[in-house]
């Protein structure tokens, strides 16, 4: 692969790789674990990296990189702790795909403006696809069409629980949230380009998705990213008080703001009568809440499984059993004994931070978490020396990464590959950033790679 070549194919790779990040249920290979085809694509991508490594380019490491190689061989020194190793052995090969994954992006897309560009406005694209499915997906039933992936319904049959192309509603809402944090920072950064029509548009559409896949967690994340705002402009009148004596709202958007909250209270004076003639419909509703007498589901399940992911834990707080050995040592409390893929499902550790501490020991999770924190500090530094444009999307990246982690807390597993394809966009942003402004005490030989420094506009 010649440098001077046309990069058209590598960004369309990185494009699949975006739009099928979530893709759980749908394009995939079932080999006793499931193989994807993001997964294909990243090793594809690596590939290219690697070809251009033997042109005897000189090679970047993505942030944090030592960190994570140290870890990922700490999972490794661990499987043959588990006696079901196979699995073990499967996410190490996972995780180490992940890390290499962030290796490829920095080293192919770090040293070009209109590239990097290009693939972050494909990436925030990506997520705007996947809510657009999601609300077809919601409407094609109750409109008499067919049911797209539905895996979940509210009622059997007419009224689903949008999952997109996750396997749950909860994971569908753990991945989206992602892209609505980022564009939402990227809007309140007062960069015009994500104030047009289009990108509001984009940021409606995720809000709903987020609303119909009606995870109840997803829905706290949503309001938490949509008080950001309002609390700013809280803390600006907390520190100076005259400036509500400043405040002016247009008359359109007064008009825009009672037209919404109308058809907000005719939406839920309809949703009123509807469940008062309909007792039952209202209990089918709450199901999976353990409110009013209806069972709990998963809720009582993810609870369960925390716990166990604690014991396991506290009985062996030295020595983990790796990521893929969290499920058996789980099931042992129960006096069972997984043999294939299929049955470690049934027992998948809750909480990521708390499965990372449970596959790694104590002492072994230290360099997971010190990477946690390299990529929630490290950007936010150097975007006080970067450009407007490029501070803007460091931080968005980071909040972004920040709501991710907190709501991976209520779910599993760490390897979710949206998350690590987050990291990598990250990573390389980060790593295109740095090569024009180093961070003090930091060596000019960060700016290396492709030559002179082209960098976000």
């Amino acid at each position: 692969m010649h440098m001077n070549r046309p990069f058209w194919i590598l960004i369309f790779a990185a494009a699949v790789l975006f739009f099928t990040s979530s893709f759980d249920i749908f394009l995939n290979i079932d080999l006793g674990p499931n193989v994807r085809l993001a997964q294909l694509v990243s090793l594809a991508l690596v590939a290219a990296a690697m070809i251009t490594h033997r042109l005897g380019l000189n090679l970047e490491m993505p942030l944090g990189a030592p960190l994570l190689l140290a870890w990922c061989g700490i999972q490794l020194a661990f499987v043959p702790v588990a006696d079901f190793w196979q699995k073990s052995l499967a996410y190490c090969i996972w995780l180490a795909l992940n890390i290499a994954l962030c290796f490829a992006m920095v080293n192919l897309f770090a040293g070009n403006s209109s590239r990097l560009q290009t693939l972050l406005k494909l990436y925030l694209g990506s997520f705007v696809f996947v809510a657009s499915f999601g609300i077809i997906q919601f409407a094609l039933p109750i409109m008499g069409g067919p049911a797209l992936l539905v895996e979940q319904w509210w009622l059997l049959g007419r009224v689903p629980r949008v999952n997109g192309f996750s396997f749950e509603p909860s994971y569908y809402a753990t991945y989206l949230i992602m892209g609505l944090v980022c564009l939402g920072s990227l809007r309140r950064s007062g960069v015009q380009e994500f104030r047009t029509r289009g990108w509001t548009l984009s940021y409606l559409l995720m809000i709903v998705a987020m609303i119909l896949c009606s995870s109840r967690i997803g829905i706290a994340f949503v309001l938490l990213e949509l008080s950001i705002q309002p609390l700013r402009f809280l803390a600006k009148i907390v520190r100076r008080p005259s400036l509500v004596l400043k405040f002016h709202v247009s008359a359109k958007r007064l008009l825009i703001a009672a037209v919404c909250v109308w058809f907000a209270y005719a939406a839920v004076d309809e949703v009123i009568d509807w469940f008062g003639d309909d007792p039952e419909t209202f209990r089918v509703m709450l199901r999976g809440t353990g409110l009013l007498g209806t069972p709990s589901h998963s809720v009582e399940e993810r609870e369960d499984h925390f716990e166990d992911t604690l014991k396991t834990i506290a009985d062996h707080p030295w020595i983990g059993s790796s990521l893929g050995g969290v499920t058996e040592s789980i099931a042992s409390y129960v006096g069972f004994k997984p043999q294939n893929f299929e049955e470690t499902k049934r027992f998948e550790g809750q909480s990521t931070f708390a499965e990372v501490v449970a596959a790694s020991g104590i002492p072994g999770s230290i360099p997971f978490f010190c990477f946690v924190a390299l990529y929630l500090l490290v950007p936010l530094r150097l975007a006080r020396t970067a450009s407007t444009y490029q501070a803007a999307w460091l931080r968005a990246l980071v909040l972004s990464l920040a709501f991710e982690w907190a709501i991976l807390q209520f779910n599993q597993n760490i390897l979710r590959l949206y998350l690590w394809v987050h990291i990598a966009v990250l990573a390389t942003v980060v790593a295109s950033v740095r090569r024009q402004y180093a961070l003090p005490g930091e060596s000019a030989s960060l700016a290396g790679g492709y030559g002179s420094p082209n960098l976000l506009a």
